[in-house]
């Protein structure tokens, strides 16, 4: 999926998760990478989102997993520095983030983990689903990004 700016990058996020859904019932899973692409700018970033299906057993949810909150005003780097630290611990981790501009920095900053991450022989991908959270008194839809990391050495 090819995305330009955060409205898209978040519209597409959600048909992932709805297309996760359905792929569920024949128990396949898809996942998703980040890639930057040219032509982007910091308010209109270009990426693409690189789809890939595998068995659902594969993705089974680990203990102790550590939630990572992603905001609209979150910078992407930092959020990265921050995952590719757990992802170096082999950490189970997740991002976790309410609203259009959260959700693109989630992506910015998967994107980011992955080239933070190259040096180390490792690579992540995304399994994002759609969740509620507790905030201010109140129940709130999110998108929750499960982190998988791929060893490439």
């Amino acid at each position: 999926m090819l995305t330009i700016g955060t409205k898209c990058i978040n519209q597409a996020v959600k048909a992932i998760c709805i297309a996760r859904g359905y792929l569920a019932e024949q128990q396949i899973e898809l996942t998703f990478q980040t890639a930057f692409r040219e032509g982007g700018t910091p308010d209109r970033p270009s990426v693409a989102l690189y789809l890939s299906k595998h068995p659902n057993s594969r993705w089974v949810p680990l203990q102790g997993l550590v939630e990572l909150s992603v905001s609209g005003t979150s910078q992407p780097t930092v959020v990265a520095g921050a995952l590719a630290g757990r992802c170096r611990e082999d950490a189970a981790v997740c991002l976790v983030g309410i609203g259009m501009d959260a959700v693109s920095n989630a992506v910015m900053a998967i994107g980011q983990t992955r080239l933070y991450l190259e040096g180390d022989g490792k690579d992540i991908r995304a399994w994002p689903e759609f969740v509620k959270v507790q905030k201010a008194g109140g129940e709130l839809n999110a998108i929750k990004f499960h982190i998988h990391v791929d060893r490439l050495r």
